[in-house]
């Protein structure tokens, strides 16, 4: 493990483009970085790819399509990420005029193409062998949801599992949630109680006047400082990286603008994630 008084490395780095707003990020098991960003000007959403061990681009402004109308999925806008499972990842459109999910394609960017899609479900969990999703009816003018295990690699019906029950919800109970099945560790907003990361930072000189993130490992605090300018109203967004109370690494995420720019750094095993001015993805070794 690095030394506390090294400065960490840059990884890799990865530009969405002007105006890019990096918006999804989702990891899969064979190594992928996969990501939504958006560009509000054309309301366009495209996904992308990167080898996560070189940062190289595996896929690049994939439009998500709609296969059945030869159009692009949710208007080309109105699409995310659901979920991952080996190399693949689960996308999802929104219904028309609902925030409601409609649809799987399941992709694999390595290979720029849809192994699968189906726009009569709506996924509802990952069960890593099994995906439940369910299909939407109506009965005397209530919506009535149709459970189903597929499989997650044809999107074959495996089993029917019927209207809600309690064994649609025990299956619920046990799923996993997104974070730990792709083992990634979230910024948790830091308050004014002595918590194990505000005495974190209270030792690295990070004092309560700074809205502030942060990620403890047994080695790093990793803190988003957000800051306010006084005179102008605009805020600052600063990431620190400390080791045995020693600052490894810094960096500026977002400079003069309105609002502090928040939830936007992670870490997935020995690498730190962040975003710079929202449409540059930035990896850092934490080795």
């Amino acid at each position: 493990m690095k030394s506390p008084n090294k400065q960490l490395s840059l990884r890799w780095r990865y530009h969405a483009g002007p105006g890019a707003l990096i918006w999804q990020l989702m990891f899969t098991e064979t190594g992928d970085l996969i990501g939504q960003k958006r560009f509000a000007a054309d309301r366009r959403a495209l996904f992308f790819s990167i080898d996560i061990t070189n940062g190289k681009v595996v896929c690049d402004d994939y439009l998500l399509m709609d296969h059945h109308q030869s159009l692009p999925a949710g208007d080309g806008w109105f699409t995310g990420l659901e979920t991952t499972i080996g190399s693949l990842v689960y996308c999802y459109a929104y219904q028309s005029e609902s925030p409601e999910h409609k649809g799987i394609w399941a992709l694999d960017l390595r290979d720029k193409r849809v192994v699968w899609s189906r726009p009569d479900i709506i996924f509802a969990a990952n069960l890593d062998h099994e995906l439940l999703v369910y299909q939407l009816s109506a009965f005397g003018g209530f919506p009535e949801r149709h459970f189903q295990l597929i499989d997650p690699f044809t999107g074959e019906l495996i089993r029917s599992l019927g209207l809600d029950s309690p064994a649609v919800n025990e299956i619920r109970q046990e799923v996993v949630n997104e974070e730990d099945r792709q083992q990634v560790v979230l910024s948790e907003f830091v308050t004014g109680e002595m918590t194990e990361e505000r005495l974190a930072l209270n030792r690295v000189g990070i004092t309560d006047r700074a809205r502030c993130e942060c990620i403890l490992t047994d080695i790093f605090t990793v803190a988003a400082v957000h800051e306010q300018s006084e005179s102008t109203g605009l805020w600052q967004s600063l990431l620190k990286v400390f080791a045995s109370d020693s600052l490894v690494y810094a960096d500026s995420m977002q400079e003069s603008v309105e609002k502090p720019c928040l939830n936007n750094f992670l870490i997935r095993r020995e690498n730190l994630y962040y975003l710079k001015n929202k449409e540059e993805l930035v990896c850092v070794a934490l080795k």
